[in-house]
């Protein structure tokens, strides 16, 4: 059985070494979302598809030496999304749609945007920021800017018919010259005019330099892959009180649980709990 295709991030530096910037084919992340979230509309699988090209490409700013998580709380049609990202290449997330349909975008103020970074040597950094006027990118270019003192743009696209999906993240370089920053901008309001599925990494690194000749700094594979797994779910269990085991098994033994990420159900009984009595 062929492996199925991986999603393709490309880091990369014009040759004029004034903008760096990452493309990422998100294809392939859609189907996993699609997949792992079959009871979720086209346009919720669309707007989960972004918010994982979002922390993807964000994750991509500093090598993929750590985790990246973003939580996004809003007023619009989702009422709630997280997005993770591995340095393995592993995504996985989901989307809480609005209890009460809203005339909105799926990303819609007022509400908070969070993201967080953790490495195996010290605590999560944890950025936190209310939401702009704007789609997913303005949320994310807004925390660049505040946060991390960054100037960037960040272009999104998910069709929900199809799921041609991908991203763009480009950021000027402290001494970028004025002049080649104005042809930046250009080049970012023509794409307007480029259809998503031509839209590759490769296409994408030439139209930015403008041109063959930018240097490819990384290129890396990522899927949609959840993490959970049976143990985890059954430790998490065990730090319940009495009471609550109780009432978690009131209707039966055993009981299942369901990945929010995956969907996968797990059946958990009463025995696999440490300290259950035989």
């Amino acid at each position: 059985m062929s492996e199925a295709p991986k999603a393709r991030l490309v880091r990369a530096l014009t040759e004029d070494r004034a903008i760096r910037l990452a493309a990422l084919q998100a294809t392939p992340l859609w189907d996993g979302v699609r997949r792992s979230h079959p009871h979720l509309e086209a346009g919720a699988c669309a707007a989960l598809t972004e918010n994982l090209t979002a922390v993807a490409l964000l994750q991509s700013r500093g090598g993929f030496h750590e985790r990246l998580q973003i939580l996004l709380k809003g007023s619009g049609r989702a009422k709630a999304v997280v997005a993770d990202s591995w340095p393995d290449g592993t995504l996985r997330g989901v989307l809480d749609v609005a209890a009460e349909p809203v005339e909105r975008a799926w990303v819609s103020g007022p509400g908070l945007l969070q993201v967080m970074r953790s490495n195996a040597k010290g605590a999560p950094y944890v950025g936190n920021l209310d939401l702009v006027e704007g789609d997913l990118a303005k949320q994310v270019e807004a925390y660049l800017q505040q946060s991390e003192q960054v100037q960037a743009s960040l272009t999104l696209w998910c069709e929900e018919d199809s799921g041609v999906a991908g991203g763009l993240l480009v950021e000027p370089l402290p001494d970028c010259p004025p002049e080649r920053l104005e042809r930046l901008v250009a080049a970012l309001e023509g794409l307007d005019v480029v259809p998503n599925w031509e839209r590759t990494p490769e296409f994408l690194l030439e139209w930015i330099n403008q041109g063959k000749g930018a240097t490819i700094l990384s290129d890396t594979d990522l899927e949609y892959r959840c993490r959970c797994q049976k143990d985890t779910l059954v430790a998490t269990l065990a730090g319940f009180t009495g009471a609550q085991r109780d009432d978690l098994f009131r209707e039966g033994d055993p009981i299942e649980v369901r990945c929010d990420y995956c969907g996968k159900v797990y059946p958990i009984s009463r025995a696999d709990l440490p300290g259950a009595a035989s």
